[in-house]
């Protein structure tokens, strides 16, 4: 049976039985069976210059900071603008319901947050860092080159063992390992040395070729090591050789290179950048590269195209005229040469922004560096202390690990504060008098903010080092870390690996509608939990949709999900769900009937199954793509003469894969072994 999901904890030939060693494209059901994921089907194209996904009563939102452009039906847009109009929107970071309308957190081109709400700029939120911008204009990899020389045979007869070459040296080296004959053509004499010098391997080692009675030759390692090194050639009898080039032309790879980037003399980069691929990723890689390092004053950066934003830390004019000076090396330009941070400001009647938002009990809360800011009761824009029932709370204060918080949830009456490693549990009152600390939880946190999401009625789910649940641990409601995603922490952490730093808010969660799964997306996998607690059905499964997520939102009992410009609809929009072509995989274990080190005989297989499944065979532990076609199956054969002789091995692992458009699914497989045959 497959009740346990998909588990990677262990070897495959050390799995036990009830789980599945590989899960693809399908999911657990209450009754414990392999079933196929429907399609996520295309449903709208969007045009260039939007961003995000959200949803209200209205319907499924993007958005943008130009006019609102022609959009599909089904898909409504919120305008969202800078101060000064003109910045351009470039990522929504949160987005949150509050009365039914949309509170949205917007990064802008040039590194500035604003919070909006219904489409409005919340002005109790000021964004007071300084800042400063420079474009990679200029930039390149030449590749390195190997040193080149050459010489020709001028003159000889044939005359074997008489006239001939000798010997050929490079720095003292000889290329060849025996004398070469001259042939009575100089041009074909040419050849035979360029074979003999290709087919030795000297240290250094030498390859050749000839054109007409002149040998080429090329060092095999790049760089100038060689250069003005001179070809010596020894020639017996009648043999002549004559005009010598010397090796030349090697060169290493130059490559341009920010090699130091320093504000108001204060280095704030982790080391030299090198240019690589493209001005854009350049920039990403600096901006990387400023967020990695934590200086003294601090500084965070972004990477919009070719631009990168460098952004004090702390709001405060006090930064404004620090000149931005950037070292570059081997042709790396940057427009402007020396920028200087401006535009920083000291507020006294706002706050600077965070990214993160949450409704919580009537009102707007927001993380904001150390700061858990949250809004008057029933006023969802009014966060200043005049106004009754706003203020704030220094978490830092409370916990070491919350100087930047990342996430909120809701936990029962109390509020989560996700920090990197460290969770906070802070009860919250209507009354800002009465709000207390509750709990501190060390050595736990996330640095993926919309992987947090609220799974049932207790439990928060968010991305450690692989996927935890907090929860109540007993009568006492004392909160708990539990390693609910152990069986694929090995998987996820590889996932995560490929995600960089400027990619953490794509690694995104939510609760599919339908069944009350929890998914889990990064980039293009998504990670799904079967939970059916009075079935006691636990288990792990993988989406492969095909495409690389970058937003999910449920909306009407639908999931929606962004990539690109393309809104995809888990199962369509129809009364009925779609399904598509995608091939679901369920493999079992390497199973060896309790006996894992003697041979048996797999005399045959049933199986409980509906749709179309073919099925292979794989009986070495030690090469997992090794496996034999065993049939195609198209309904349940208990009733059937079983499936003929598989082989004979100590394990087995049998691997089914869904073929055709439509449902397909797994419930149960009996594999029968000739326990004669097993006796010695």
């Amino acid at each position: 049976e497959f009740t346990g999901g998909l588990d990677a904890r262990r070897l495959p030939e050390t799995t036990a039985g009830g789980v599945l060693v590989k899960a693809l494209n399908g999911h657990i059901t209450s009754g414990g069976e392999f079933e196929k994921r429907a399609a996520f089907v295309p449903t709208y194209n969007l045009p260039p210059g939007t961003f995000g996904l959200w949803y209200n009563s209205i319907g499924i939102y993007v958005f943008g900071s130009d006019p609102a452009p022609t959009l599909p039906s089904g898909v409504s847009y919120q305008r969202l603008q800078h101060s000064d109009t003109v910045t351009a929107l470039d990522e929504v970071l949160c987005a949150e319901l509050y009365a039914g309308k949309i509170y949205a957190v917007g990064l802008f081109a040039d590194g500035t947050i604003f919070h909006f709400y219904d489409g409005s700029r919340v002005t109790d939120w000021f964004d007071g860092r300084a800042r400063a911008s420079f474009d990679v204009t200029g930039g390149f990899v030449t590749p390195a080159v190997a040193a080149a020389g050459s010489f020709q045979v001028t003159g000889g007869t044939l005359s074997a063992g008489v006239n001939k070459i000798t010997d050929i040296k490079i720095n003292g080296v000889s290329i060849i390992n025996a004398a070469v004959d001259h042939t009575g053509d100089n041009s074909t004499t040419a050849a035979a040395l360029a074979s003999a010098i290709t087919s030795f391997s000297s240290s250094p080692d030498y390859t050749a070729t000839s054109n007409g009675p002149t040998v080429n030759i090329v060092a095999a390692t790049t760089g100038t090591a060689i250069n003005g090194t001179a070809i010596v050639v020894t020639v017996a009898g009648n043999a002549t050789t004559g005009n010598g080039v010397v090796m030349s032309g090697g060169a290493a790879t130059v490559t341009s290179q920010l090699t130091d980037l320093k504000v108001d003399g204060v280095s704030i980069l982790t080391g030299p950048i090198s240019w690589a691929t493209s001005h854009e990723n350049t920039a990403s890689l600096i901006a990387a590269a400023i967020n990695s390092l934590t200086s003294v004053p601090d500084y965070t950066a972004t990477a919009v195209g070719t631009r990168v934003n460098i952004i004090a830390a702390t709001a405060g004019s006090a930064a404004n005229g620090r000149a931005v000076v950037p070292t570059l090396a081997n042709g790396l330009s940057v427009s402007p040469a020396s920028p200087a941070l401006a535009d920083g400001a000291d507020a006294t009647t706002t706050f600077q922004p965070g990214p993160f938002v949450k409704t919580v009990g009537r009102k707007m809360y927001s993380v904001s560096g150390p700061n858990l800011h949250f809004s008057g009761t029933k006023q969802p824009t009014k966060f200043t202390t005049d106004t009754t029932g706003a203020g704030f709370i220094d978490m830092s204060s409370i916990a070491a690990g919350l100087e930047d918080m990342v996430a909120l949830a809701k936990y029962q009456s109390s509020v989560a504060v996700f920090g990197e490693k460290t969770t906070q549990i802070e009860y919250v009152d209507p009354d800002p008098a009465l709000n207390r600390e509750v709990q501190t939880l060390e050595n736990t946190g996330t640095r993926y903010p919309n992987s947090v999401t609220k799974f049932g009625d207790n439990d928060i789910f968010y991305v450690d080092s692989g996927v935890r649940s907090l929860r109540a641990r007993d009568s006492s409601n004392a909160a708990a870390t539990t390693d609910i995603g152990v069986p694929i922490d090995t998987l996820v952490r590889a996932a995560l690996k490929g995600v960089a730093d400027d990619e953490i808010r794509l690694v995104t969660s939510c609760i599919e509608p339908s069944t009350g799964r929890y998914w889990l997306a990064v980039k293009d996998q998504i990670f799904v939990f079967s939970y059916f607690g009075g079935a006691k059905v636990s288990a792990w499964t993988t989406y492969e949709p095909g495409f690389s997520v970058e937003q999910m939102v449920v909306f009407k009992q639908r999931v929606y999900v962004r990539s690109g410009n393309t809104i995809y609809v888990y199962g369509g929009l129809g009364s009925d769900e779609v399904f598509d072509d995608t091939v679901a995989e369920a493999w079992l274990p390497y199973l060896d009937a309790n006996q894992p080190t003697r041979e048996k005989a797999w005399v045959g297989m049933d199986a409980a199954l509906e749709g179309q499944w073919s099925v292979a065979a794989a009986m070495q532990p030690t090469d997992l793509t090794t496996e034999d076609a065993v049939n195609v199956m198209f309904e349940t054969s208990y009733n059937r003469d079983k499936l003929p002789q598989i082989g004979s091995s100590t394990h087995l692992s049998l691997r089914f894969r869904s073929q055709g458009s439509g449902p397909a699914r797994l419930s149960a497989v009996v594999i029968h072994h000739d326990l004669e045959a097993d006796e010695d």
